[in-house]
């Protein structure tokens, strides 16, 4: 190890318990999970310290560990509750939103994943008064869609999760895996070179069983969303179809996700 690794590790030892353990929630807050080997090395320190840390961060309720690592607990992610997610970008999520259902036809059934985005696609819906079927997991998705004329909303049934309107879990699973329709339009929570990921387990298998579903799938996501990865990986960018983004996305972040080719990309 260099003496100056050496001196920037003595330097973070130093910070006050406070400090390392804010940056601790932050980093995981962004990932939603990380092994302790990666949060020492982002931090500067040993993974003795953070062994400690982490201890005391599962003690507060912000964290649960695990072999090795740990994740955020879900209620305290910044994939933000429900009112503050949507005030993020809302400018580009509203175009992303726009645009979306420019896509559809008459006629055609139609998946609402649970996203912010994906609401704003449902919100935009009002104005091209379309006869579609509309199928989502996300409760205020499916109340901006009952007040949309010629639109038939389907709610599978599921459990709610924790600090959001979505609903999860092995019924909705099923009701999904059962269906056969045209578009999906999905939210992510991160996208890494050409890989989507979740920091949930029960949401990627929600994400999974939507993407099976459709003939067409549909990514809608902004700039913000391209990141470093979430613990659990959802797809991979070839079963994705079409990836609508704003135009603050960098184009090495564009081309990384279609590297393998045949992504219909929609910078708006």
């Amino acid at each position: 190890m260099s003496q100056e690794v050496c001196v920037r590790k003595g330097e973070a030892e130093k910070k006050i318990p406070a400090q390392r353990r804010a940056e601790i929630r932050d980093l995981l807050n962004r990932r939603g999970a990380a092994s302790m080997a990666q949060i020492a090395s982002s931090l500067g320190v040993s993974v003795s310290t953070v062994r400690r840390d982490l201890a005391e961060l599962e003690k507060e309720g912000s964290i649960r560990r695990s072999h090795g690592g740990a994740a955020i607990v879900e209620h305290t992610t910044l994939e933000f509750r429900f009112k503050d997610r949507r005030r993020h970008h809302r400018a580009e999520k509203t175009r992303i939103g726009e645009y979306a259902v420019t896509l559809l036809e008459v006629g055609q059934s139609v998946i609402f994943d649970s996203s912010s985005t994906v609401l704003c696609a449902a919100e935009a819906l009002r104005h091209r008064l379309l006869e579609v079927t509309a199928v989502t997991n996300d409760v205020n998705v499916a109340s901006v869609l009952a007040e949309v004329p010629n639109v038939s909303v389907v709610v599978p049934g599921g459990e709610i999760r924790e600090g959001s309107f979505t609903l999860l879990g092995p019924l909705l699973r099923n009701f999904l895996e059962g269906l056969h329709v045209d578009v999906a339009f999905l939210g992510a929570h991160a996208i890494s070179g050409d890989a989507l990921s979740e920091s949930s387990l029960s949401v990627v298998e929600a994400k999974r069983a939507m993407i099976g579903a459709a003939r067409r799938v549909v990514l809608l996501a902004d700039h913000s969303k391209f990141r470093p990865p979430a613990f659990f990986e959802v797809a991979r960018a070839g079963v994705i179809h079409d990836l609508i983004t704003d135009d603050a996305t960098p184009e090495k972040a564009l081309e990384a996700m279609d590297a393998r080719g045949g992504l219909r990309v929609h910078v708006v």
